[in-house]
This record gives C-alpha cells, structure tokens and sequence, in this order.
C-alpha cells in the first residue's frame, strides 16, 4: 500500500534529525520535514555546563554499564541537562546528523522554534538547512520555545508539512494545495524572517 516513488518522512526534536540522517543515506525518500529538530547532541555551553565533563562523565557511565559493575539510570532520571530520560551509554553525546546534511539532495522543510532552549538553532537546524543541496525551505515560529511547537503552535507546523510533502509528493500535474513552479528549485533563505501564513 505504500508507493516506493513517493516516500516523505518527518520527524520532531531528536527525530527531526533522525529524518536528515535518514534521507542522506537512503535514496528512496523523496521529501523530509524535520521539526524543533536536535540535528547536533555533542555537549556545547551553555546547553551543558561543562561539556567537556559531560562527555568523560557518559563515558564513564557507558563503561561501567558495559561491565555490569553499573544498572542503566533509573526510568524519568534526569540524565542530560533538562531532558527526562537517559541516552543508551554515551551514543547521545556522539550523535550529529547536521555531519550529514550535505548529503541530502531530497527537499527538506526546517521548522524552528524562535527561543530554542533545549539546543541551538544556529548549530542545528539552520546549520542544516544551509547544508542540504536540493530545495529547502526554514520556518523559524516567532515567540515559542521547544514544546510550542507541539501546543500553541501545532497547526501552522502541522499545515506547513502537509504543504511541503503535498508539493513534493503528488505527481506532475496532480493539484497541490500551494502552488508550485518545478521550473524553479526551491532554495529558500534558511534565514528568512518568517511570514504567518493567511487563515
């Protein structure tokens, strides 16, 4: 039931890099969204105090779960920095999609929220956005943090993917909700001031 031409992924927070890093090594996805998207999870200031110390303290902690001589952390502990819940050994500390962006030639649509504070957008998202080769398009929402994204703002991001995939998804001349000139690539400006959508 699924077409294999037309495959469009999306992720949000630490899946909207999961969805770069996806679409960079497998050619069958044709179109990618990636929401509030944490593209970059080695320890930088001010996110982790002291990333230098994050990292010797997960590879401790992976080390010693490895040996057995350590139990797993607790469910809901508070491992890094605010987020509830603890990475497996120190692979979090180690993971950075935004490495592979550049080779990402499927369009890909970056929405952000403004006041980020889980991660920086500037190392994140639109590090990412700058990075991919084939049409690309950054909203950054005005005036939320991360989860503002899931609340206040949930139907502009929802609308905007559902726009992104049915201009790239749908076949040559199917109608599209927005229209689209596949004369031109879209390469938008990652760093555009954002314009609210009409309705």
């Amino acid at each position: 039931m699924v077409d294999p031409e037309r495959i469009g992924i999306r992720g949000s927070s630490y899946s909207g890099g999961h969805v770069v890093y996806v679409a960079a090594h497998e050619p069958r996805v044709k179109v990618l969204v990636s929401q509030v998207g944490s593209l970059d999870s080695r320890p930088m200031a001010p996110y982790q105090p002291a990333p230098a110390q994050s990292i010797k303290d997960a590879n401790a902690a992976a080390s010693l779960i490895a040996t057995g001589e350590a139990q797993y952390p607790s469910d809901r502990a508070r491992v890094v920095g605010n987020l509830i819940g603890a990475p497996v050994g120190n692979k979090l500390l180690r993971w950075a999609p935004v490495e592979d962006a550049h080779r990402v030639t499927q369009p890909a649509l970056f929405i952000m929220a403004q006041n980020e504070e889980l991660f920086s957008n500037a190392r994140n998202g639109l590090l990412a956005c700058e990075r991919v080769k084939g049409p690309r398009k950054a909203i950054m929402v005005p005036g939320i943090t991360h989860y503002g994204i899931y609340g206040a703002e949930r139907g502009l991001a929802i609308n905007a993917a559902i726009d992104w995939f049915d201009r790239y998804l749908k076949t040559s001349g199917a109608p599209t909700r927005v229209p689209l000139d596949r004369s031109q690539p879209e390469r938008g400006d990652c760093r555009a001031p954002f314009v609210r959508p009409a309705g």
